[in-house]
């Protein structure tokens, strides 16, 4: 319709002018509001408000685009105010208000995608929006996604601990996640800023993102779970919304950790329920704990995993590809109490059995104690080996290169990321105490040893690196190649060091010698015959010898303490802020 502007007044009162519901603006900052009004009161309204006739209502005014404008006239008393009256439609009205705010360069986001979302609800497409605004698809693909966030997520977003890049990686996410993901990705770290949005990407991916290639159910399976359907069609699936996980590089992730479970789940009990019919005994609950006590330790009992490879197997198969698919059908079911995965599992003695019919001799599962034995002993030798070198390479420690600062930061970086066993290790080391100390004691230990004793510095950040390595996994068959490096590179010989060892233990095992029997008959010795046994003589300790001049005085014995290896000094020690420091921790002076 074309609007007869002849009879249109040039100036309208304020109070026939009605906001527009659908205007994607919102939020208008009091300091932009407070400097708009004076300058109202002093010039005026200069630029027109655009306003249409409100639809069904005679007399009252839609306000298309101004209403900074309009809010300003209000506060500085204004009657009325100059206006451009146009006949537009609900289309017109949005793609007006839409186009004004993405020509200001403070629009917010948020604001800007619920714009879009409007057009998208009177039946836009996102590629004719994208024309419309001469945006790219992924553009306004992502801005409409950010509508997804739940009100505190928003509230986040607005108060500027979201931006742009981590709101949309929240938005991503199923509701009932976001804002359990909102708090981790705002959350400050000890440099005092949040994620950014790789950080943020990358966090939530590990977290939050499972990956189909490795799911324990089939992602084609559409009768698994009838209300979520395959996996390959889904708009969960990355590879279904390349415009909304651009950032992230497999097609076949899920990501809706609750769908994904229920699956999970539905496929277990399913597989769990066919063995069980087929006879197949099932290993759950309770006893699967007893079996498993410990999510990275080994089954105990004698069962084994028929996915583990069989080290007595000169091709280094795993027992499923030895025994064949038909023996593997035999064996017991293990749900993993840990990860609720379902595991094929067989006793040792049964599978040794089964290994000799297809012609590998199983000596490692000749019985479930002996195995474990071995494997005790096994891991013992590894042991004295790995701490042996570990010993030797931190002899032969030498500094250079960084500063201290520099290896405080290193120290610190590296401790945060020991797992707490080795945390430990790290405290009985240095004599700090049996608990693994946290990141602000850690990090006062090493302001005690910069003030202290700095070339410790060196030490402690070798031994953190390596002490790992100082003790054999039993979840783990890798060897301490970084220990056996830095040994090599320090003039050690790994091999001549194990070889030592190794004769050391097979000395130690061998059988003690019988001792002979006792004579029947012994000829007695008359007691005054039989000769007095000397004590050894008891060293005495040796006065220094006097100095010409001066008297020499009787120094009593005394015994001389042995050295223990450098560390650092402890002493009382009191904190003190230092906001100039670039170290994350409060730097610890001495009183």
């Amino acid at each position: 319709m074309k609007t007869q502007t002849a009879a249109l007044p040039s100036r309208l009162p304020i109070g026939v002018i009605k906001r527009s519901p659908t205007n994607p603006r919102k939020r208008f900052p009091e300091a932009e509001h407070l400097e708009l009004t004076a300058s109202v009161e002093k010039h005026d309204v200069l630029q027109p408000l655009l306003v249409r006739p409100w639809p069904n209502v005679p007399g009252d005014y839609e306000l298309v685009a101004g209403e900074r404008r309009h809010r300003a006239a209000e506060a500085a008393g204004k009657a009325d105010v100059p206006v451009l009256i146009k006949d537009l439609t609900d289309d017109e009205v949005l793609h007006i208000q839409i186009i004004e705010n993405l020509q200001r360069k403070d629009v917010h986001p948020l604001e800007e995608a619920d714009g879009y979302k409007a057009l998208v609800d009177r039946g836009h497409t996102v590629e004719q929006i994208a024309n419309e605004v001469s945006q790219t698809r992924t553009y306004v693909a992502q801005r409409l996604k950010l509508t997804a966030l739940i009100e505190p997520a928003r509230k986040l977003f607005f108060d500027g601990k979201l931006n742009a890049g981590t709101a949309l990686i929240v938005a991503r996410l199923p509701e009932d996640l976001q804002q359990k993901a909102a708090k981790e990705i705002t959350a400050e770290d000890w440099t005092g800023t949040a994620m950014s949005a790789k950080r943020a990407s990358e966090h939530v991916q590990k977290i939050y993102m499972l990956r189909l290639d490795q799911a324990p159910f089939k992602p084609s399976d559409a009768e698994l779970v009838p209300a979520a359907g395959a996996c390959g069609p889904c708009p969960k699936r990355t590879g279904n919304q390349t415009d909304l996980f651009d950032d992230v590089k497999s097609k076949e992730i899920c990501t809706d950790p609750g769908c994904f479970e229920k699956k999970r789940a539905a496929a277990v009990a399913l597989k769990r329920a066919e063995a069980e019919a087929t006879g197949r005994t099932v290993i759950a609950g309770k006893e699967a704990k007893q079996v498993k006590p410990n999510p990275y330790g080994q089954m105990t009992g004698g069962w084994v995993n028929l996915d583990d490879h069989c080290s007595d197997d000169p091709k280094y198969r795993t027992y499923r590809q030895i025994i064949g698919a038909k023996a593997v059908k035999e064996a017991a079911l293990f749900e993993d109490p840990h990860n609720n995965k379902l595991v094929d599992v067989m006793q040792r003695s049964d599978l040794k059995k089964v290994l000799a019919d297809k012609g590998v001799q199983a000596r490692s599962t000749s019985s479930s104690n002996g195995g474990e034995a071995a494997a005790n002993a096994k891991k013992k030798a590894a042991d004295a080996y790995r701490g042996e070198l570990f010993r030797q390479v931190r002899a032969k420690q030498g500094i250079k290169g960084l500063s201290d600062f520099e290896m405080k930061m290193v120290a610190l970086t590296f401790y945060r990321r020991l797992w707490s066993e080795n945390q430990k290790r790290i405290t009985k080391l240095y004599e700090w105490g049996v608990k693994g100390l946290t990141e602000a004691e850690f990090a006062k230990k090493l302001d005690e040893i910069e003030r202290n004793d700095p070339e410790v510095l060196a030490q402690l950040v070798m031994d953190i690196a390596l002490i790992d390595e100082s003790v054999s996994a039993t979840y783990s068959s890798r060897g301490p190649d970084l220990l056996e490096a830095t040994a090599r590179a320090r003039g050690i010989d790994p091999a001549a060091i194990k070889k030592q060892l190794d004769a050391a233990a097979k000395e130690k095992a061998k059988p003690k010698p019988k001792a002979a029997p006792a004579k029947k008959a012994q000829v007695k010795i008359p007691a005054e015959k039989i000769p007095a046994v000397k004590k050894p003589p008891v060293a005495k300790p040796v006065a220094p010898a006097p100095v010409k001049g001066v008297p020499a005085k009787k120094v009593a014995a005394k015994k001389v303490p042995r050295k223990s290896a450098a560390k650092p000094k402890t002493s009382p020690a009191r904190l003190e802020l230092s906001p100039a420091a670039a170290w994350p921790f409060p730097t610890t002076v001495g009183p």
